[in-house]
């Protein structure tokens, strides 16, 4: 191996995939936001054709609508960079055995995928299941990219049972993790069914809004209910309310913010400032109910695999099996964000 290639080889690190990952991770999440923000200015078919602008133009910002679209594809374009550059890394530090290739690979196909529905739904005039799928791909790609960003922190995974997580609160935390998905997919039958369609000519879903509205509610309370059931769980044993507490307070605090802003925003006629606050609240419940998640299913162990104290110890890929490289620590470790909810 040549000096070059040995230098791109010890470019990956744990410490510098992580990073990337949580850039993928923070992209897609404001990236869901700018989209809802398209919709609810009316923006969605700023661009009636995909991947050009329309039949004349690549590029069209002769209007407010049209430059709304533009904007939203180029950030849709930038986020591609970081999810090639995670598939890349996790490819690069295979050897560490943190089995970072499939969600790094699932935050690329999702993601992927999530550019041809967006296709797609641009050329069927914005039907509404294909806007709800839109939405979902995003959140599959966000739960991926939670996933990276807990296997390459630095303290290593270790399997529940290992640090003593029982299998009743794993049970609960899965349970959890699905109420919220549900109400997720709850939400976005709302959304096709109520008055924000990004066109004033895009299809709705025929159903009758107060009674989707009161399915996600009760999807909503379902969820709330399963996350009380996990303090419960977690309140029986100190060591896992060191653990959780945070993470399990966090969760109720959006979830609670969120079904208020729910409310508020129902009766009062779904307004367009509302209706995005309740996008991001959704995006950022779903972030914590993963974190969550990953973090009962595997749990970090109490040492650090790649960092000590006062020192950096990252394994470069490429290098002599077993060599390590010590560099003095200068920065805290990047942390994975807090933050995503049921509806959009």
């Amino acid at each position: 191996m040549d000096h070059a290639e040995r230098r791109n080889e010890t470019w990956w690190t744990l410490r510098r995939y992580r990073r990337i990952a949580i850039v993928t991770v923070a992209g897609l999440a404001l990236l869901t936001v700018a989209g809802g923000f398209v919709r609810l200015t009316g923006s969605g078919l700023g661009c009636d054709d995909w991947p050009n602008c329309n039949d004349e133009r690549f590029i069209d910002v002769s209007s407010g609508h049209t430059a709304i679209e533009q904007l939203n594809r180029l950030l849709s374009g930038f986020i591609a960079v970081p999810t090639v550059l995670m598939a890349v890394g996790a490819w690069k530090l295979r050897r560490l055995g943190r089995r970072l290739g499939p969600p790094s690979a699932a935050v690329l196909f999702t993601v992927l995928a999530n550019a041809v529905v967006g296709g797609i739904a641009v050329r069927v005039d914005l039907h509404p299941a294909l806007v709800q799928s839109h939405f979902l791909l995003a959140m599959a790609s966000i739960a991926a990219g939670i996933v990276a960003i807990h296997r390459s922190a630095p303290s290593a995974p270790m399997p529940a049972a290992a640090v003593g997580v029982g299998g009743a609160l794993v049970r609960r935390a899965w349970l959890l993790t699905l109420l919220t998905a549900g109400a997720l997919v709850t939400g976005t039958v709302v959304t096709g069914t109520g008055p924000h369609a990004g066109d004033e000519e895009a299809r709705r879903f025929g159903f009758d809004i107060s009674n989707v509205a009161r399915i996600h509610s009760i999807s909503v309370i379902a969820a709330v209910a399963a996350a009380l059931w996990l303090v419960w769980t977690i309140q029986h044993r100190a060591s896992m309310r060191r653990r959780y507490s945070s993470a399990v307070s966090t969760w109720m605090f959006l979830a609670i913010v969120q079904g208020a802003i729910g409310y508020v925003q129902y009766f009062n006629g779904v307004p367009e400032v509302l209706v995005g606050t309740h996008i991001a609240g959704a995006t950022a419940l779903w972030v914590a109910t993963v974190a969550l998640l990953a973090s009962v299913v595997a749990p970090l162990s109490d040492r650090r695999s790649t960092h000590t104290v006062g020192t950096t110890v990252e394994t470069p890929v490429g290098g002599a099996r077993g060599t390590e490289v010590h560099a003095p620590e200068t920065e805290d470790e990047p942390q994975m964000p807090v933050g995503p909810s049921p509806t959009a």
